[in-house]
Parts: C-alpha cells; sequence; structure tokens
C-alpha cells in the first residue's frame, strides 16, 4: 500500500492513492505528521488515559472521568469487535497512516515532551476517542443545562417564568418535586465546568434554479471553538482512483467532516438535538425504587493511573436508568442516560462511506447508519439534487414529556430509541441549517434547547433576496453580520432605556456587528442589564454569575430573549429592576465592538506558555455575536473563554472542481513552522484560498506502508 503526498503552491497538502484504503492510510500520515498531538490527544482521551500519558491536572482528571463514567473504554472495544470488514480495513489503513506519521512529525521540544507518553491508538481507542466527540460539548451542553433548570428551582426560580421561557417544554413537569435535589454534590465525571461551549454552525445549497451556474451549490459554516492553534480542522486534497476528496478532516479521525468528491458535497450544523435525560430516583437501603418496586443499584469502580502520582480510584452507581450524579447515598438523586453512545460501528462505517457517494440521495442513504453524532445534514449532487436529513440517537419518551426536566421511575420514561427511520429529511430547491428544532417524522419533539431562528432565517432572506447565486454571494452570506436579535430586542430595551450615551448608540445603529460599531457595544451592555432584571426571578446571584461565567446564555438564548421580548408584560417589582438597572448604565460611552470583543489563539497545549514562547496570537478583533450569521461569541467559563466563531468557511459550486475555503490557522501543529498560522491573517479578513485535487506536476513523495 502506498500513496503520493503532494504540496500545492500555497501550502495545502495533497494525496494521490489507487483507491480509498491507501488514501485513508496517507490521511493517517498527513494527520500524524502535521497534527502528532492532536491526532493522538483524543482517543487518549476516550481511553479515560489522559492523567496516565500527560499530567494529573484537574482537566485531565475530569475529562479522564467523564470517559470512565460514560464507560468509553468498554465501548470502544465492543465497537472495535463490530467494525465490518470494509470498516476494518479503513481504519487499520488510517492508523497504519498515523503511526508512520508521527516517525516523520518534527514537533516543537516542548509539544515532544508532551508526545513521548501518547501512543498511537488501536482501533478500540480510536472508537472511543470518537464517541467522547459526540458528547463533549454536545451532550454534555444538554446534560448540564437540564441540571441548571433543577438548580434554578432549588433556588427559588419562578415556575410560571421558566414555563413561559421554555413553552411547551415544560408542560406537565411537577417543580415541587425538584425542589429537594439542588444540592447533591456530584461525583466523578459530572462537570462541575464544561471544557468547551456549543458554537452553533450554519448549512445551507440552493438548487440549479437559484444557481448562476445551473449547478447547485453549497456553503458548509461550522461555528466552533476557534481560539486555539493549530486550528480544529485540518485540509486535505486527494485524487482517489478517479474520485477525488477535499475538505476538511479532524485529526485522530478518518473521513471528511466537511467537503465534497466529484459529484456531491456535504456539510453539517449541530442538531441540539436531546438525547440526554435525568431521572429523579429515590434511594434507600441500597435499592432504586422504581414503578414496580425496589430495584438494584449497580456499583462500578476504576482505577486511573496518573502520571508522577498514585492512582487513584472512580466509584460510581447505576440505576436501570443512568449513573447516579452524587453516588448512591440514601434519599432523592438525579441520574443521568445519553441515548447516542451505541452504534460506533455503524457510524464510523457511515463516515467512512461517505466520500463513495455518487448522489445526494445515495449519502441519505448511507447517513442512516450515522447514530452517533446529533446533526442535521445539508446534501446537493452534480445532477441537481439538494437534500436535508437529520443523523443520530434520540430516546422516544412517554407521551407527553419533553425531556427538558426530570422523568421519575413512575412516571415518564423512554419508550426506546428514535433512529434513522424517525428522523426528519427532504429534498427541497433551498436547504437551510442552523442548529434549528426539527420534529420527528411522527411530530416527536427532539430538540428542546434549540438555537433562535435568527441566522437561519437571515440566511434565508438573504438567499432569497437574490434569484441567482454564486460562489461570491455565498461567501457574502457566511460574512454578514446583521442581528435578528437585535432587531427583536432593540425597541423593547429602547422603550425603557433613559435618555443619554447609551440610547444614542442605539439609535444611530444599523443591527450590524462590524468592528466599527459602538451600537454592537450599546445593545450588548442594555441586553446584559435586562438580563440581570430577570436574575433574581431565576435564582437570584446564582443565576446572575450563570449569566456572567458560563455557557447559559448561548444555551438559553431563546429562553432569554423569549423573556425580554415580553418586558412590558413582566410583574412591575421586575418592570422596576428593568428600568433601574438601565438607568445604572444609560451613561456609559460603548466602545466600537472590536476593542470590546477580542479573539487570543493559544497552543492546543501549551496556551499557559505560549505567551512567553511566541506560541499565541492574537489579540484580533472578534466580529458577529451569538445571532450573526457570521457567529463571534466570547463565552466565559469561570476564568477560562471559549471563543465560539466559524471554525471553517467552505462553498462549492457543483459545476466546478474546485471550493473556496477558510480556516483560522494553518496546516502545522507545531509552533514556528510557516503551516502554523499561514491562513490566519486572511482568515480575519474574510478571504478564501482555492481548494482543488492534486495535480500531476505538484511537487511531492511516494511514501509506502511500513517504509
Amino acid at each position: 500500500m502506498q500513496v503520493r503526498l503532494t504540496m500545492d503552491a500555497t501550502g495545502i497538502p495533497g494525496l494521490v492513492a489507487e483507491d480509498d484504503v491507501a488514501a485513508l492510510f496517507g490521511l493517517g500520515v498527513l494527520h500524524g505528521q502535521h497534527r502528532p498531538l492532536q491526532a493522538l490527544l483524543l482517543p487518549t482521551a476516550g481511553t479515560g488515559r489522559l492523567q496516565e500519558r500527560l499530567l494529573p491536572l484537574p482537566a485531565m482528571a475530569h475529562l479522564d472521568a467523564v470517559a470512565h463514567r460514560l464507560s468509553l473504554p468498554a465501548r470502544g472495544r465492543a465497537a472495535a469487535a463490530a467494525l465490518s470488514p470494509f470498516t476494518r480495513a479503513r481504519v487499520d489503513a488510517y492508523l497504519a497512516g498515523l503511526r508512520q506519521g508521527r516517525l516523520r512529525a518534527r514537533p516543537a521540544r516542548l509539544e515532544a515532551m508532551l508526545l513521548a507518553g501518547l501512543e498511537v491508538p488501536d482501533a478500540a481507542a480510536m472508537a472511543s476517542g470518537f464517541i467522547l466527540s459526540s458528547y463533549l460539548g454536545l451532550a454534555e451542553g444538554q446534560e448540564r443545562m437540564e441540571r441548571v433548570l433543577v438548580e434554578a428551582v432549588t433556588r427559588g426560580a419562578d415556575p410560571a417564568l421558566l414555563e413561559a421561557m421554555f413553552d411547551p417544554h415544560l408542560e406537565g413537569w411537577r417543580p415541587e418535586v425538584l425542589a429537594g435535589l439542588g444540592h447533591r454534590r456530584p461525583g466523578p465525571g459530572f462537570a462541575a465546568r464544561p471544557l468547551a461551549a456549543v458554537g452553533g454552525s450554519n448549512a445551507w445549497a440552493v438548487g440549479p434554479g437559484r444557481s448562476a451556474s445551473g449547478a447547485p451549490l453549497l456553503a458548509g459554516d461550522p461555528h466552533l471553538q476557534v481560539n486555539q492553534l493549530p486550528a480544529l480542522f485540518f485540509e486535505v486534497r486527494a485524487r482517489v482512483g478517479d474520485d477525488y476528496w477535499f475538505g476538511a478532516t479532524i485529526p485522530g479521525l478518518p473521513g471528511l467532516a466537511v467537503g465534497r468528491n466529484r459529484n456531491v458535497a456535504w456539510s453539517g450544523t449541530f442538531s441540539v438535538a436531546d438525547n440526554v435525560d435525568l431521572f429523579v430516583e429515590t434511594l434507600s437501603g441500597g435499592a432504586a425504587h422504581g414503578a414496580d418496586g425496589p430495584e438494584p443499584i449497580t456499583l462500578r469502580a476504576v482505577e486511573v493511573p496518573r502520571r508522577g502520582l498514585p492512582p487513584v480510584r472512580l466509584r460510581f452507581a447505576e440505576t436501570p436508568r443512568g449513573v447516579l450524579e452524587g453516588g448512591a447515598h440514601d434519599g432523592p438523586a438525579l441520574s443521568v442516560a445519553w441515548s447516542g453512545g451505541e452504534g460506533a460501528a455503524e457510524a464510523m462505517q457511515a463516515y467512512l462511506r461517505l466520500p463513495y457517494a455518487r448522489s445526494a440521495e445515495e449519502a441519505d442513504r448511507i447517513l442512516d447508519g450515522a447514530h452517533m453524532l446529533s446533526l442535521h445534514f445539508v446534501l446537493a449532487d452534480r445532477g441537481g439534487a439538494v437534500r436535508y436529513r437529520q443523523v443520530g440517537r434520540v430516546p422516544r419518551r412517554t407521551p407527553g414529556w419533553s425531556g427538558l426536566y426530570p422523568g421519575a421511575p413512575e412516571g415518564p420514561g423512554w419508550l426506546g430509541i428514535t433512529g434513522a427511520e424517525g428522523l426528519p429529511g427532504f429534498e427541497a430547491d433551498v436547504v437551510v441549517s442552523a442548529n434549528e428544532a426539527r420534529p420527528g417524522r411522527d411530530g416527536a419533539t427532539l430538540s428542546t434547547l434549540a438555537q433562535p431562528e435568527y441566522r437561519r432565517q437571515r440566511i434565508r432572506n438573504l438567499l432569497d433576496a437574490h434569484p441567482r447565486h454564486d460562489v461570491a454571494s455565498m461567501q457574502a452570506i457566511q460574512r454578514d453580520l446583521w442581528s435578528g436579535q437585535a432587531d427583536l430586542l432593540r425597541p423593547v430595551l429602547q422603550a425603557a432605556l433613559p435618555a443619554g450615551p447609551l440610547a444614542d448608540a442605539l439609535a444611530g445603529w444599523d443591527g450590524r456587528y462590524a468592528v466599527d460599531r459602538r451600537g454592537a457595544h450599546a445593545f450588548e451592555i442594555a441586553l446584559r442589564a435586562a438580563r440581570s432584571a430577570l436574575a433574581e426571578d431565576l435564582g437570584g446571584g446564582w443565576f446572575e454569575a450563570l449569566l456572567q461565567h458560563s455557557e447559559v446564555p448561548v444555551w438559553w438564548c431563546e429562553a432569554l430573549d423569549r423573556a425580554v421580548a415580553a418586558a412590558a408584560h413582566w410583574p412591575q417589582a421586575r418592570r422596576a429592576r428593568l428600568a433601574a438597572r438601565l438607568a445604572d448604565v444609560a451613561a456609559i460611552h460603548p466602545a466600537p465592538w472590536g476593542e470590546v470583543q477580542r479573539l487570543t489563539l493559544p497552543h492546543l497545549a501549551l496556551g499557559g506558555l505560549g505567551d512567553v514562547l511566541a506560541y499565541d496570537r492574537g489579540p484580533f478583533p472578534l466580529p458577529g455575536s451569538v445571532a450573526t450569521v457570521s457567529q463571534g461569541n466570547i463565552v466565559r467559563l469561570g476564568e477560562a473563554e471559549v471563543a465560539v466563531a466559524p471554525a471553517y468557511r467552505f462553498v462549492t459550486d457543483l459545476a466546478d472542481d474546485h471550493a473556496q475555503a477558510s480556516l483560522p490557522g494553518g496546516v502545522d501543529g507545531a509552533p514556528g513552522r510557516p503551516g502554523y498560522d499561514q491562513w490566519l491573517q486572511a482568515y480575519l479578513r474574510g478571504e478564501y484560498h482555492r481548494l482543488a485535487p492534486p495535480t500531476d506536476d505538484e511537487p511531492g513523495e511516494v511514501v509506502t506502508a511500513g517504509g
């Protein structure tokens, strides 16, 4: 097995292979050579061995605990044993390439020290990492936000306000049952703070009737954490037999996350599927009390080795519904169940087969097996078809229970799992996705904390504004900075805001979050004041702190905006608080948005030393907000910050054999290399570079497996 590795004139790696097995070997070589640390971190985390292989730091201890709480090592082994011959051959080829690429890598000195403790994974470890990637920041965020709802009730939040904010998803709940559940100490693997915050993504496509070329156009625009170097995504260009692939990959995983082949293009957005549920448990005498009487509690212990320290022993207690949050102590408790942790072997096969698709319809059928990641997929093909498809696994719940609030053994529960047959999909002339909520085929609730419609509606309006689109118009939409949130809420805030500099800036603002707009800062100040006025009815100072130092404003964005939009109907005491909060900020002189929202990109693993070692980049102005098509959002998680913005931009016209792309970084993971941040400045300027299959005249070398 061999592959020819190439490099185009702009520094983007490519590969030429006889078939897809050799191509995946080549992809492994490229990941191991250019991004070795990034490629090995995910499978190491999935096996719960970060403290053993790297350092016993708190963040790594938490990730190890998450992996063991979710039984990821065992799930990874089961998935590896269930791989089809098709999948096994391609996974083995990728891992062989990863081993060979690591030997070719030239990491920086400190990076090499970290790499010394990491092993190239086997298929089981890679499967564990794949499962973990579908939980962190996605299902993890849903779990945490449902826990915030319980905690709010225990801290005296107004149930009527919560019901209005989350309507209709709290119908049938019993807040009095939750009142005693908020103060149990979480066990290992239950996040006191997230390691990543959900962002948002855009993906859309138009058919031949809306395209200047007469062929579909597709725009992929995943928005994820961008304040890291190397960038999350790694671009690749491949010629595979008589076909080609190019787009964005994730080091450590085989497959193409966003991209195309000769005939089909694809991209996805997080579906915000509610695939995590909490259950109220009554524990006594070592048993949980279910609908049919006492049920056994299963106890599980895991010993976690730690580099330079004695091992730590983690203990988990489980009921038939899920893992208990605070152990098996008598009294009321919460257990947690996640429906997305099964089916990894089938999901890996689906993502490996996706580049084989010769039509959007075939890609849709392949995605039937994509059980793991909860995604909306947008698909387009050279024949003119444009399709939408949701993938993942969502619980089928007792009728009348949304899943947003905890169920009880004697009440709401799971009736099974909604798979491909129950998830929505269709073909249309225009498809737009932006973390929206879509009902199941039978009308079932699939999402309880979806993002507001601001971005999706803005994209659709911009698409509808012109009869024929091209690559340039798609790029312009990706860079759009107008806020539908501001359009909705600015009149509400202005009605209660006293005259002064803040009111003046709001009145003269065009609703865009460009770096020179003072009105953007004015709106954010006023919106924070309005949310602060709500906080006293949502848990007081505790909730106020969450608004400032957690991802709650992202996950609860639609609910909070719904509450602020109804300010004219608030009770008198809350309206008085709003008036007082706005009066307190009315004299502030807002700054240009680019001076307020700043982006710094630290090294992925050496952020604490990156500034001293000149590995970090920034700060730079970050345009956009949580509600703009070009999202820009700084989420403060305690002392840390997560910057959510376009992590990759991809636009392709199916009439051609190339694409335009942009990403906040470069090819190489090693600081000091020219490719470490080669695209960063162009990305900040909103510019794109060209992606095309490798050509015969590109310089390169032949790499043979085991050579």
